[in-house]
């Protein structure tokens, strides 16, 4: 016998028996018990979604996430759920399947409920699970209670109304409030309650739901627990790796201080006695001789070069390279940087073009560090331009005088875009017909930005193939973000 014939049986026997005002009260009684049944059986479906959409929200599995969506309409044989929606922390929707097939939430009203399931974990908010259900059904069948209580012969018996009251409390209104109480310590964490199922009806369904929804509940919070541990020891193995990759990232830089320490009085000894040979000073020497001793000098300044700039990264990395702060003038550092280079230009056929105004804003920091970053600018732009083409720099201050910003650029054969995140790596080199005639140890413009960044200031790269390429260096100034007076005419 299905629900709907019981509650109508009930309520034409208490509308004959008691009369209007019995009837309505039964009517309503009844009417809040199966809103009440279908909000407690909405938010375990939600919360069962809430729970079982935790991991795939992790995954960003979205296909996951809408067949949940999907099967829950699916499953719903009384086509009570109008809507499902699953959103994000900030309200967004992840996503939606609803009865109309509109993807959209129906309005809410009084045919037209709502019940919301925050999805967390270990107090972290990682969305909500909205679903809508329709009150439909329910107040058809009050509706056909009522109907039906009014065509009820009046001569049914006072002994059997009561009898037939009694039967529906034990049959409807004790199961309903069984099946409530049921799913609240459900609610509550009691994921090991079973429901008896002592009938075939809606509530004989509706319970064993329940029940298989506590299964699944209890195997998703095991596969939860297992993958949290599992994530602890991942944790774990991670950060002593990292502690591990730390220490000998120190070990490195060590290394390399004291390697270079040790190389550099060798070298200035290579050098010095290589100097005095040339010089003469223990006997004539042929054009041969002499030309191989430029060759042997030539390639001491070339290691002595790798070895000054490892050391200069290695203080980097440390932290220890900028060890003096002065107020400067840059425009007269980079005029210098620009006068160095006046002789190599012409000999590689470059033409060198500059617009640097006679006064900037003063900056604090290490003149013999600065002058390095625009030295290694020039070079890399020299490297990148080929013979007969041009290259420059330009300086100018923002509008508020609290940044200075120096351009080295060149019309040269430009880098490409994929190589331009990891020009600023150390030991990076960029494979060019023009700059493999040069080659080096990939450290210039890594020391270049470590230089810049100690300095408070940026360095960023913009290119395009055969378009050439555009460095563009920002330092603060004294007047800004140093905490300087600005005073130009100090200078």
């Amino acid at each position: 016998m299905s629900l709907g014939r019981k509650v109508a049986g009930v309520l034409a026997l208490a509308i004959i028996l008691s009369g209007v005002t019995v009837s309505a009260f039964g009517t309503y009684r009844m009417r809040n018990l199966l809103i009440e049944q279908k909000l407690d059986s909405s938010l375990q479906i939600s919360r069962s979604l809430a729970s079982s959409a935790l991991p795939d929200i992790l995954n960003n599995d979205f296909v996951a996430l809408q067949d949940s969506t999907d099967q829950i309409l699916a499953y719903d044989s009384e086509h009570e759920i109008v809507f499902v929606g699953i959103f994000d922390s900030e309200g967004k929707p992840l996503v939606r399947s609803s009865r109309s097939g509109d993807n959209l939430a129906p309005p809410e009203g009084e045919n037209v409920r709502r019940v919301t399931v925050p999805i967390t974990f270990n107090d972290r908010n990682f969305g909500h699970v909205d679903l809508y259900f329709s009150l439909d059904r329910i107040e058809s069948e009050v509706l056909g209670t009522i109907v039906s209580l009014g065509s009820i012969l009046a001569f049914v018996v006072i002994v059997a109304a009561v009898l037939m009251a009694l039967l529906a409390y034990s049959v409807v209104v004790k199961p309903v409030v069984r099946l409530g109480r049921s799913a609240r310590e459900i609610s509550e964490g009691n994921l090991d309650l079973e429901i008896p199922v002592n009938s075939g009806d809606e509530i004989g369904r509706l319970s064993e739901d329940f029940n298989i929804m506590a299964r699944n509940l209890r195997q998703h919070h095991q596969e939860l627990a297992s993958a949290y541990s599992k994530l602890e020891r991942n944790y774990e193995a991670t950060r002593d790796a990292y502690r591990r990759l730390q220490e000998l990232d120190q070990m490195k830089s060590k290394f390399i201080t004291v390697v270079s320490h040790e190389l550099r009085t060798p070298l200035a000894l290579i050098r010095g006695y290589v100097e005095t040979i040339e010089a003469g000073t223990m006997g004539p020497l042929t054009v041969k001789q002499k030309d191989k001793l430029g060759i042997v000098l030539d390639s001491v300044d070339r290691l002595a070069g790798i070895v000054d700039k490892s050391l200069d990264f290695s203080l980097i990395e440390q932290g220890k390279l900028i060890t003096e702060r002065e107020p400067l003038q840059l425009a007269d550092i980079l005029n210098q940087v620009a006068d160095e280079f006046s002789l190599e230009l012409p000999r590689r056929g470059l033409r060198f073009e500059e617009d640097i105004p006679s006064r900037l804003p003063l900056v604090s920091g290490d003149r013999i560090r600065l002058h390095q970053v625009f030295h290694n600018l020039i070079s890399n732009a020299m490297d990148f331009t080929p013979e007969g083409g041009a290259l420059g720099m330009r300086a100018h201050c923002d509008h508020d005088r609290e940044n200075i910003l120096v351009e080295v650029w060149d019309a040269g054969t430009g880098i490409p875009e994929e190589e331009l995140e990891n020009l600023f790596s150390p030991f990076y080199q960029v494979d060019s017909p023009v700059t493999r005639k040069r080659p080096g140890v990939g450290l210039g413009l890594a020391i270049a930005k470590g230089i810049t960044e100690e300095h408070g200031g940026s360095l960023w790269v913009e290119s395009k193939p055969g378009q050439g390429t555009v460095f563009s260096l920002s330092l603060p100034t004294m007047n800004g973000n140093n905490g300087y007076r600005n005073i130009e005419e100090d200078a």
